[in-house]
């Protein structure tokens, strides 16, 4: 009998890295540690550079790139193969795809108020719901990062939950971060244990504005918000320009964030919607002493008794009206890990077989 092949699509590679392409790429590492060989493969598009593996190979196939590549390229290569797909980043070809896809959250679907603003805002939200319902209906499988992300998909697009599998993100590639020191000389108004810190962006669902007011509400307290685009002229647009306890950082390197967060005096994080949520669980590996996250049934079941919780129902910006954490945060690292993760995935793997 010939043994099944997965094609996972290793076009992430070629994209930004964000919280997306990090689950892939971090969970591919673990996997490649336990997977016989023979079981995985990544196809990349020609060129593209990936990590050494030993029992994952990497085929690179196809000269399109992005979006071509992915809907006519790697539906190529799973005919040519035979192989099943595997696809970690919220799209599958739109024909010729059959195996699991990994749809990280809905809230394109969930939270459609978020995506109203722009044209381009409404065209990203149609497609990837296009996307969501495509996966829904030919994926063998589906895998998730949480148990809300799991029940949302099974609400917004009637999964059954039997067809669904929750692999968690996880936090180890903090360890491989030296810190840098350096933000603190560059902004010596941030003395080490005195600030509060949060990563910023113009997405709704990030929740900006709170922090802001949050800073408003505490003059005696610092605010150092790393992030880049407009955080400011957005800051400026809420009437809220100018505070002089708020610290713009701009994009900050993977270094100075690690010691922003080991030194803050807490890490906010207001969000209004999450699969996950990875930066606190991020900050908590870094060091950070607390984290204040949003009272959400998501960042309930991810962080348990180990974060504080802003009730954002009656909190509109307030560090200090919060529910205290009751366990250290230190437990949650050993909660999550991607040799876990990578674990279950290759138990799903080998199911599907």
């Amino acid at each position: 009998m010939q043994q099944t092949v997965w094609a996972m699509d290793g076009s992430f590679f070629a994209q930004r890295i964000s919280g997306i392409q990090r689950y892939s790429i971090e969970l591919l590492a673990a996997l490649d540690a336990i997977v016989p060989a023979g079981l995985v493969e990544i196809v990349v598009p020609q060129g593209v550079k990936t990590p050494a593996y030993t029992n994952i190979k990497v085929v690179p196939f196809g000269t399109r790139k992005g979006l071509a590549w992915q809907q006519l390229d790697y539906p190529c290569y799973l005919k040519r193969r035979s192989a099943k797909g595997l696809a970690t980043c919220n799209v599958i070809p739109w024909f010729g795809f059959t195996g699991i896809a990994v749809v990280h959250d809905v809230c394109y679907r969930a939270r459609r108020d978020f995506y109203r603003d722009t044209r381009r805002a409404r065209l990203s939200a149609a497609w990837h719901c296009l996307q969501y319902r495509r996966i829904a209906q030919k994926a063998e499988r589906i895998i998730t990062v949480s148990e809300f992300s799991k029940a949302e998909i099974h609400k917004y697009y009637g999964v059954p939950p039997e067809k669904m599998d929750v692999v968690y993100n996880a936090w180890q590639q903090m360890q491989r971060i030296a810190p840098d020191d350096g933000v603190f000389a560059r902004h010596p108004q941030l003395q080490k244990g005195g600030y509060y810190f949060s990563m910023a962006n113009l997405l709704k669902n990030k929740n900006f504005p709170w922090v802001l007011r949050a800073a408003k509400a505490k003059p005696d307290a610092m605010f150092a918000i790393a992030g880049g685009g407009s955080l400011a002229e957005e800051a400026g647009r809420l009437g809220l320009a100018d505070l002089p306890n708020v610290v713009y950082l701009g994009y900050v390197s993977d270094g100075e964030a690690k010691s922003l967060m080991a030194n803050c005096r807490a890490f906010l994080f207001p969000t209004l919607y999450e699969g996950f949520g990875i930066p606190p669980l991020e900050a908590v590996a870094c060091g950070a002493k607390q984290i204040l996250v949003s009272d959400t049934p998501c960042m309930r079941e991810v962080y348990g008794d180990c974060a504080g919780y802003i009730d954002l129902d009656t909190n509109p910006g307030n560090v200090d009206d919060t529910t205290p954490p009751q366990a250290d945060p230190q437990l949650l690292l050993e909660k999550y890990s991607w040799e876990k993760s990578a674990e279950k995935l290759l138990g799903i793997l080998k199911e599907e077989v």
